[in-house]
């Protein structure tokens, strides 16, 4: 039996993972708020184009194409595998919940015969819809949920894993099912007010360091 060896290198397989340096995120992204976590592996292309609000974590393994532009807002997690892609544009509201294997498209070829499919074929001979993708404040999506371009998913919405969402969600609403149907009503105001207080909490540690 071989014995195992120990700091060989392997150190990096059981730790939860490098965070980019903030510093070298303030210099790169177009707006970078504070205690953000992004941990190396994730893919932020475009990064002039993205705006990450304080306290937001973006895991290893997540992709960003900023597309027109990305707006992530405060207390935000994107989850390992998520993806935020199609060129056009995506704003994610401040305590959304973005799950594993998500995909926020914001952008696709259409197949209706109006235009050739793929970045292989020249841009004058495509045809493709760029749009915008909103995810309200307290949205959850949980693993991997498809949003299609041009949705808007309300405030403190839920979406039940796997889901295709191709029209707007109602806030506050849970979903579940294909096609989506609405399964019940999430608390608001108790969600807002644990919210409120948190951000206050905060406020008040900053103004006592």
């Amino acid at each position: 039996m071989v014995e195992a060896r120990h700091n060989d290198g392997w150190e990096a397989v059981f730790s939860p993972g490098e965070q980019v340096p903030e510093d070298l995120l303030r210099a790169r992204l177009r707006h970078c708020g504070a205690g953000v976590k992004v941990y190396a592996g994730a893919r932020l292309v475009g990064a002039e184009r993205i705006a990450l609000g304080d306290r937001s974590q973006i895991d290893e393994g997540v992709r960003v194409f900023a597309g027109e532009g990305v707006e992530i807002g405060r207390h935000v997690h994107l989850a390992f595998g998520a993806s935020i892609s199609g060129g056009g544009r995506c704003e994610i509201g401040d305590f959304a919940s973005v799950a594993a294997g998500v995909r926020l498209i914001t952008g696709s070829d259409l197949a209706d015969g109006s235009g050739l499919t793929n970045p292989t074929v020249p841009a004058t001979l495509r045809a493709v819809r760029r749009d915008r993708v909103r995810i309200g404040a307290h949205a959850v999506l949980f693993t991997g949920v498809i949003v299609l371009p041009g949705v808007s998913i309300g405030e403190g919405a839920v979406v039940s894993a796997g889901a295709v969402v191709h029209r707007d969600l109602k806030p506050w609403a849970i979903y579940a099912g294909q096609p989506l149907v609405q399964i019940g009503v999430r608390p608001k105001e108790t969600i807002l007010r644990r919210a409120r207080e948190l951000l206050a909490g905060a406020a008040g540690a900053t103004e006592t360091d």
